[in-house]
């Protein structure tokens, strides 16, 4: 994980850009009537990220309008793509590659990594789950269908062993938002959750419930190795949640995909935008890993880039 930006780091590279860079990014061209994200649920890391990107499409007159469209997340927000219901849309690596493997209704293809994904497994600080194999039995939120929290959170069972036999929890489909209310409630002894660090809603329910995280160090080694490129080594700090300690992790880059007919000069200016207004793009609090700058944004996890984005970073590359 090393040489990957903090969210320091993208804000000097971007406060250094000369002006004439960032004029760059606003070059006339053809303003689109109506550019919308496909994001996902109302207060995640997804959504907040995708309404301050619609925002900006305006202010830099690429779109006449732009708006985040409340989703389940990743595999549901490249099938928006698809149905031409959506102009771009955030998705984890994983889930990407599985959709493109699958030649799921066209293969999309990505502007860029714009920032990194956490992976939690969350139990209430009395419950008797310290580790994955503890989760054999007990009721378990896997992520809402189509998320790309239950795409993940089934390769993590698989690896564990937790996915046959008697050792298998009892999967729930359930978004963050149910599945945190499950979990405060007890009608869940354990939740899968995806998303950027801190989420809100979790800081929330730590405030009034204790909670601990399920370290997943034990799966990294078998899923890197079978799915090579998509799952880095990631630690999420004590602290990061009231009252809850540090926990060994993984994480996957979340990218910006667009349909493969997406006009080459418009992804060209978004990846402008993304690099010389970065400093706009960042949700406040985020304490996770950004990628918004020339030389991150374009490590997209084998997922191959849009022709008109990799013009734009040779250009910014130069």
């Amino acid at each position: 994980m090393s040489g990957i930006p903090t969210r320091r780091a993208v804000l000097g590279y971007a406060l250094a850009a000369p002006a004439a860079a960032l004029l760059a990014g606003c070059t006339p061209g053809p303003r689109h009537d109506r550019l919308d994200i496909a994001a996902g649920e109302s207060g995640g890391m997804y959504f907040e990220f995708a309404t301050l990107l619609s925002q900006a499409l305006v202010r830099s007159n690429i779109a006449e309008h732009s708006s985040a469209l409340q989703t389940e997340a990743s595999a549901q927000n490249l099938h928006l793509l698809a149905k031409q219901e959506a102009s771009l849309s955030l998705a984890l690596a994983d889930t990407v590659a599985q959709y493109r493997a699958a030649a799921n209704e066209g293969n999309p293809l990505a502007l860029g990594r714009v920032y990194q994904n956490y992976f939690h497994c969350i139990v209430r600080a009395d419950a008797p789950i310290r580790t994955l194999p503890d989760l054999a039995g007990r009721r378990l939120g896997t992520g809402a269908a189509g998320s790309g929290t239950w795409v993940t959170g089934q390769r993590i069972l698989e690896e564990a062993g937790l996915k046959s036999g008697g050792n298998a929890p009892r999967e729930t489909k359930l978004g963050y938002g149910d599945g945190l209310a499950a979990l405060e409630s007890g009608r869940i002894d354990a939740l899968f959750l995806f998303g950027g660090m801190p989420v809100g809603a979790v800081s929330e329910l730590a405030a009034r419930v204790e909670l601990r995280l399920i370290g997943l160090s034990s799966v990294l080694p078998g899923l890197r190795s079978r799915y090579p490129g998509l799952y880095d080594r990631v630690m999420i700090p004590a602290g990061t949640y009231p009252g809850v300690g540090q926990a060994q992790s993984l994480g996957v880059a979340n990218l910006l995909m667009v349909p493969a007919s997406f006009p080459a000069q418009t992804a060209g200016q978004v990846v402008r935008l993304l690099v010389e207004r970065a400093q706009e793009l960042i949700p406040p609090g985020s304490a996770g890993i950004q990628y918004l700058t020339p030389q991150t944004l374009i490590s997209t996890a084998g997922q191959p880039l849009h022709p008109g984005a990799i013009q734009a970073y040779r250009e910014l590359h130069g």
